[in-house]
């Protein structure tokens, strides 16, 4: 019984630690610690560990010791992390939001490390090409230094990093950005009952609550 409130109160702190904090190039990760999770490989096998998503590339990333070391994508099936699900889409792991037999609302949260570099351009140089030198110039945690302990006692000193967050459909195996345009181009639609469901339901594309309608739409 000591053990279960154990974990829900680990699992608990992750949702608030995620809610409350600011990640910074030190500490480029969705939570602000690792927390205890369960990873499902699609073997089948099941890993318990602490857990934590890099927002570089959207890793998953494990304890192991003092040492961070990360799983490759294709490997995995779903990981929960704390309370929360994750799915393997577009190259990175993405929160479920709403699941509807084999369909998912993801939500995909990437640091914004462009953002950081704005205006420091040299002359001459592309704005990818000079990205690329800006960010090989800093330390990054989780790359450049991958030791959990270390990372903690620095982890104030790194630069703000923005984030960008962005919501998904995975619609018949299909991924599509969860907005108006995308779904219409990409999903086939009935356009009467379209046009009839988006009226009925007043559709916003940046609410939630919305884009949960519009894959049990598609679920049906």
């Amino acid at each position: 019984m000591r053990r279960s409130c154990c974990f829900a109160f680990v699992f608990l702190l992750c949702g608030i630690l995620r809610a409350e904090y600011i990640p910074n190039t030190l500490w480029p990760y969705l939570y602000e610690d690792f927390c205890s999770g369960e990873l499902v490989l699609k073997n089948g096998d099941k890993v318990r560990a602490s857990f934590n998503i890099h927002l570089q590339e959207g890793e998953l990333h494990y304890l192991k010791g003092d040492d961070i070391l990360f799983v490759g994508i294709s490997r995995v099936s779903e990981v929960v992390i704390g309370e929360e699900r994750y799915i393997p889409l577009e190259g990175h792991m993405m929160r479920v939001i709403s699941q509807d037999a084999g369909n998912y609302l993801t939500e995909s949260v990437l640091g914004d490390f462009e953002s950081l570099f704005v205006g420091t351009g040299a002359y001459g140089a592309s704005a990818n090409t000079q990205a690329v030198r800006n960010l090989s110039s800093i330390e990054i945690g989780g790359k450049s230094i991958v030791n959990h302990a270390i990372l903690l006692q620095n982890k104030e000193g790194g630069k703000e990093l923005p984030t960008i967050q962005k919501y998904y459909l995975f619609i018949g195996g299909k991924c599509v950005p969860a907005n108006k345009k995308e779904v219409e181009k990409s999903l086939i639609i009935n356009k009467e009952g379209w046009r009839t469901f988006l009226k009925e339901n007043k559709i916003k594309w940046r609410k939630q609550e919305s884009l949960v309608k519009v894959l049990h739409y598609f679920s049906e």
